[in-house]
Order: structure tokens, then C-alpha cells, then sequence
């Protein structure tokens, strides 16, 4: 079967055919939910389609113990008349402190600063009531993420959950143009959340005394609607060439960008999605960050047919808990995440010694086959003996996930789809396509693909003869990646510069390097910024790179430099300390060392070099992707330095690159700029 549609005649010197969705052939929606246009619509769409069905589910908060219960939900009538009145609210609130549209957009804006919560999305749909559009804010980004975001975007205007506003009002002189700040949370308290926690009716008081002391309006989300109510004003509805939000990017190759997103983009990109995975009345649960554009398109794809939005309760540590509580059906989650996962199940179940390991080792084979022959996702027995105890942990009632935003890796994504018993499709898109660009089918077992071109939107691929990538490449084309569709953001924020080298006519430039495989399916290889070039001349990509090397039972993450300066890759290699620290008091003699001490030990580095060289041999690495020296660092990647992630968990390679490139050095001028002459090919003596 092949899961693409070629547009005949379409191939031009230097770049592929065009791609298309063999259900879509002409390039469009078939005019599938055609009366939704904007953001607003697919609102009052779903409301009209679903009056009073449970939509926003919270976990009820227990301060005195500090628990979480059960699920306590808002329907969509109820969700409805909230919007109407918040937006009524803003009306008033705009009106008297900001009352001037943005120059750049001629609209305005509001900011909203909180971890995934209802009021999240209430805040977003009341901003569109009225033509206004949404900036997420963060503090995760960098030091001073969250007053960057408010400047470039001259938001004056912020809602935000309570935890916040204390660092808002400290650092109020780096924002001078905002006037308001909303809290999500009641300013006396009398409803209690995570983020509530530090606060009480006695130090709100204080806090609302120092804000207007710095001439900044403190207010509730409850106390806008009680305005919204006492001064209701018709809707102002948006078009669909109005902006929805500026979402600025996770800043993974660079400074952040504020890509502007229409409407017409998430709409387009959101019924292209829905028309994929064909999700009904599910239940999903939100902890992937809504700063990005991922968890919000999974939310608004959902809408077209209903679903109950379960966000978590706001600590990562109880994810498993929340999963148990809200028994979700729908899931979206990113591959650093299925990756512990993987590596704590795996570990302890096809990884286990003894009768045990034997056991679940036949059983994963079993049930391998099963799903890769399109058998189905479920076992009668070996579900009963093994999987369904791990499918428990997430609730147990999963029917669908969707894994984007990195490759996932093709032992992870099959094993992960045996202990759920269920579909895990992966999918591709970025901030500035709206979050989606093509997916696996639901129909689809394959791995190591991101499907095919979503609906309603073309791909394409441009030679990159340079890094070895073209179009003619056999068994298929491999480039860069254009894409095309109503789904493209309208540009970047105040920047043309950007916008202009982003855009090549009316195709959107990813930077990412793809390869059409031969059942019409699209595999991401890597970033072209991300790619190293060693003195061999030949481009390597290190994302799949570390993949393979983190496959060690030592390693928990890997990390991968190179230089033309020298014929092969270094490395900072974190240790899985587990494992590693028997194995390296044996090298060094030291019964007692502990794992700061050993991972100083030269003896030990070396040592952990030639376990790499060894499974990259057993890999077949090419030689120049062979590891020539590592670093040993003990400290976890996140715990070096909390910016080297996003909140979407996606690595910025620039930044470890920038603290290790002292240490990445002297390991380059420790192999004397000379090959390893024990591997000239991989596995090669």
C-alpha cells in the first residue's frame, strides 16, 4: 500500500513531485466541516453539537493534606455562558487600560501565564469572542523568557495562575507596558490549587496593596466576568485571516521567535488532523505545555467531535496518578517522555532476569507479531499475564496516542504500543505550520515514519546536494522539506528578515531533512542545523546517533559533538547509575567509589569509550559517527541546566554545545586530529 498521493507532472529540477494524502488528492478538506472558519467557530460548532456534555475536568485540590481527588467537570453550556461572560469582562477591561489595538496586527492581545488548566483555554476562547489573540508565556525558555515574551509582544494584559504574580510585580520595571494581571485564581482564596499553595487571604491583600502601589490593576478571573455580567456586549467575531495567537518557538537553534498563527491555520490544520485519527468522543488527558502549538492542536482536533479535557493536576510527578484518576482514552505525549517510560518498564519487564524476563520476552515476541501483522493491538493471554498491568498505570482505557515533536524511536514506539494495547501514530509538524504537516494513518502498524502528508496539505523536497541529499536518491528522494497549505503561519512577529528566509514563494522552508520512503510514508532524518560534519567531510545527524548509543545498559543519555578538526564524534555521556557504578569499581579496584568520583577516572572514560565503539560496530555506525573519546558527566542533562529543554522536552543543542565546548576540546586535541585505525569501516579491522 502506498500512503501517498504523487500530483502527476509536478517534479522540477532540484525538487521532488508533490505529496499529497491519497484521500485528499486535490489538496483540500473535501469541504468536511466547512461552516467552521475560525477558532470561535469550532466553539459554538461543538457547544451546538453537544450542549451540556461534560468538556473541563479539574482535579479538586485537598490544601490540608496536600491530595488531589477525583475529577469535577464544567459542560459545554456552562463553558459557554463563562466565555461569553469573560469576554464581556475583557471587553470592559481592554476599553479602560488598553484600549488601543496593537500596530503590527490591529488587534489586541493577552497575555497567559500558567501551567495547562481550564481556565487556560476559557481565557483563550473569551480573547476570540472579541478578535483578540492569545500569547502563551513561560518561564521555562530562559531567565528572562517571560518579560521578553511580554515586551516583544507589547502585552499589556496578562492572566495568570497566582504562583506568578509575585514574580510579575518583582520584575514589573522589565515590563513597563503592562498595565493588568488577572489572576486564574480566586485573590481570596476560597478556592484552592497548586498554585494557591504560599498564598493566603492575608498575603493576596498585600499583594493587591503592592500592585497598585506600582500602578498595576490586580484582579481575578472571577471578578471580569462579575463585569462581563453587569456590562454584556455582543460578540466581535474573528475572521479567519485574523490572528488566534502568537506562538513563540521553543528557541532550539536560536533566540525565540514569535510566529503569528491565523485562524484559517489552526483550523486548517486542526480538521486536517482530526480528519486523520477520526478521534469521537474520547477523553483526553492535557499536561504537554499550551505555551506550544502541540497540546493545543490535539485539544481543538478533538472538538470537531466532542471530548472531555481532563488537564492534570500541575505536578509532573503525579502524572501516573492523574492518568489513573481521569482514565483517559486519548493521550499526546513526546518521545523523551515515552523514552523513561520505556526505559522503566523495559527494564523490569523483556529486561528482568529469571523466569520473569523469559516470560515477558516471549510475550512482547508474541505480541510483535501480532501488531506489526495488523493483527491488532490485544493478546487473550498475554495481555492478561503481562501488559495489562502496565496499561493500568495509565489509566487502562487508552485507545489512541500520538507521539510528535522528536523521532521516536522504533523499538520504543512498538514496545510502547504492546503495553497499551493501542495505536501510538506518529506525527510531524512545527509552531510555524500550525503544528501539523502529515501523520500515520489510523490504520498503520510501520515505524520510523511520520506518515503520511496530512490532509489539505502538500509536501515537497528540495536537493541539498552539498550535505549528499537529492531528489533523484534511490530507493527514494531525500531533501529538505517544503510544505504548503492554508495550515503556514502568516510570518514571524516584527521580524521580515526571518519571515523572508522562512518562506520560498508560497512554500514554508522547515530546515528539516526528510526521506520518502518506499511505501509513500515520510521519515524526519534531522535538522540541517543540527548537523555535524567531522574532518571527514561526511554530514551526520545526532539524533538517531544518540539513540543507538543510549541503547547501552551504562548510559542513560548521550550527547554527540564533533569537529573538522577530527575524524570522529566526542561525547558527554551521562551514566545510568545503576548500572555503571559496579562496572566501574571493578575497573578502577575502588569497592567504595561513588559516582561523582568515578566518572573523574581516566581509566574509566576510556573504558566507557570502548563500550562505545564496540556497540557502534555491532550497529554498523559508519566510521566518522564512531565515538572517539567521552566526557562522563553525573549529573543529569535537565539538572546541568534547566534551559537545555524546552518545556516541550526538546534538547537546545546550542546551549550544551556552549557549556561542554571546553570540555568538547580537550577531547578533540586528546585524538591528536588522527583516525582510530581499529575501525576504518564500521565493524572493520
Amino acid at each position: 500500500m502506498f500512503r501517498s498521493f504523487i500530483v502527476p507532472s509536478s517534479e522540477v529540477p532540484g525538487f521532488s513531485a508533490i505529496y499529497r494524502h491519497p484521500s485528499y488528492k486535490d489538496g483540500t478538506h473535501n469541504k468536511q466541516y466547512a461552516e467552521v472558519k475560525t477558532l470561535y467557530d469550532l466553539f459554538t460548532f461543538m457547544v451546538s453539537n453537544n450542549p451540556k456534555k461534560e468538556f473541563l475536568g479539574r482535579r479538586i485540590y485537598y490544601p490540608e493534606t496536600n491530595i488531589f481527588g477525583k475529577y469535577e467537570w464544567i459542560t459545554t453550556t456552562e463553558a459557554s455562558e463563562i466565555i461569553n461572560d469573560l469576554g464581556a469582562g475583557l471587553d470592559s477591561i481592554f476599553a479602560t487600560y488598553a484600549p488601543e489595538p496593537n500596530e503590527t496586527t490591529g488587534q489586541q492581545t493577552i497575555g497567559v501565564f500558567s501551567i495547562n488548566r481550564p481556565e487556560w483555554l476559557l481565557t483563550e476562547l473569551a480573547a476570540f469572542r472579541s478578535r483578540r489573540y492569545t500569547v502563551g508565556i513561560s518561564d521555562v525558555a530562559g531567565v528572562e523568557s517571560s518579560e521578553f515574551v511580554i515586551n516583544v509582544a507589547d502585552t499589556q494584559i496578562v492572566a495568570c495562575s497566582m504562583d506568578k504574580i509575585p514574580r510579575m510585580l518583582d520584575r514589573i520595571k522589565l515590563t513597563p507596558r503592562l498595565k493588568v494581571i488577572i489572576s486564574m485564581d480566586k485573590l481570596d482564596c476560597s478556592k484552592p490549587s497548586i498554585a494557591t499553595q504560599a498564598f493566603s487571604a492575608e498575603t493576596t491583600e498585600k499583594l493587591k496593596a503592592r500592585a497598585e502601589s506600582l500602578g498595576i490593576k490586580l484582579m481575578d478571573l472571577d471578578q471580569v466576568i462579575q463585569i462581563g455580567k453587569a456590562n454584556p456586549t455582543e460578540p466581535t467575531e474573528p475572521s479567519p485571516n485574523d490572528l488566534c495567537t502568537i506562538c513563540f518557538t521553543s528557541g532550539t537553534t536560536g533566540a525565540q521567535k514569535g510566529a503569528m498563527i491565523a485562524h484559517k491555520n489552526l483550523v486548517h490544520s486542526s480538521r486536517a488532523a482530526c480528519l486523520t485519527f477520526k478521534v469521537c468522543d474520547t477523553t483526553y488527558l492535557s499536561f504537554m505545555s499550551l505555551m506550544h502549538i502541540f497540546d493545543r492542536i490535539v485539544i481543538y482536533l478533538q472538538m470537531f467531535n466532542m471530548v472531555r479535557i481532563g488537564f492534570y493536576s500541575g505536578d509532573p510527578t503525579r502524572l501516573l496518578d492523574d492518568m489513573q484518576a481521569l482514565r483517559p482514552t486519548f493521550l499526546a505525549s513526546v518521545p523523551p517522555v515515552l523514552n523513561r517510560i520505556y526505559d522503566k518498564v523495559a527494564f523490569s519487564t523483556i529486561g528482568a532476569k529469571g523466569v520473569k524476563g523469559l516470560l515477558c520476552r516471549m510475550a512482547y515476541k508474541s505480541k510483535e507479531k501480532r501488531i506489526v501483522s495488523g493483527r491488532g493491538f490485544k493478546h487473550p493471554l498475554w495481555d492478561k499475564i503481562v501488559f495489562d498491568k502496565v496499561a493500568k498505570l495509565f489509566g487502562g482505557e487508552v485507545q489512541l496516542m500520538i507521539s510528535g515533536a522528536a523521532l521516536l524511536a522504533p523499538e520504543v514506539h512498538t514496545f510502547m504500543r504492546a503495553c497499551l494495547s493501542c495505536n501510538i501514530l506518529q506525527g510531524y509538524g512545527q509552531t510555524e505550520t500550525a503544528g501539523n504537516s502529515m501523520a500515520q494513518d489510523i490504520d498503520d502498524f510501520t515505524t520510523g515514519n511520520c506518515g503520511a502528508p496530512a490532509p489539505g496539505i502538500d509536501i515537497r523536497l528540495r536537493s541539498i546536494p552539498d550535505m549528499g541529499y537529492n531528489v533523484t536518491d534511490s530507493p527514494g528522494p531525500r531533501g529538505e522539506l517544503l510544505v504548503r497549505g492554508d495550515n503556514v503561519t502568516v510570518g514571524y512577529y516584527q521580524d521580515p528578515e526571518k519571515t523572508a528566509e522562512l518562506m520560498e514563494d508560497d512554500w514554508l522552508v522547515t530546515g528539516d531533512i526528510v526521506r520518502i520512503n518506499t511505501d509513500g510514508t515520510i521519515s524526519v532524518i534531522e535538522r540541517i542545523k543540527n548537523a555535524i560534519r567531522s574532518a571527514s567531510t561526511i554530514y551526520l545527524e545526532p539524533g538517531p546517533l544518540e539513540i543507538i548509543y543510549e541503547k547501552h545498559e551504562l548510559i542513560d543519555q548521550c550527547f554527540v559533538y564533533g569537529s573538522p578538526r577530527i575524524y570522529k564524534l566526542v561525547a558527554v555521556v551521562v551514566p545510568n547509575s545503576e548500572m555503571f557504578i559496579p562496572w566501574a569499581r571493578k575497573i578502577t579496584g575502588s569497592p567504595k567509589a561513588q559516582l561523582a568520583e568515578l566518572c573523574e577516572s581516566k581509566e574509566v572514560a576510556e573504558a566507557m569509550t570502548q563500550e562505545l565503539l564496540k556497540l557502534g560496530a555491532q550497529a554498523k555506525v559508519p566510521s566518522p559517527a564512531m565515538i572517539g573519546a567521552v566526557h562522563l558527566e553525573p549529573t543529569p542533562l535537565a539538572q546541568v541546566n534547566s534551559q537545555f529543554y524546552t518545556s516541550t522536552l526538546k534538547l537546545r543543542r546550542h546551549l550544551v554545545n556552549q557549556h561542554y565546548m571546553p570540555i568538547f576540546d580537550k577531547l578533540c586535541d586528546s585524538l591528536d586530529f588522527t583516525t582510530d585505525p581499529k575501525f576504518s569501516l564500521a565493524g572493520k579491522k
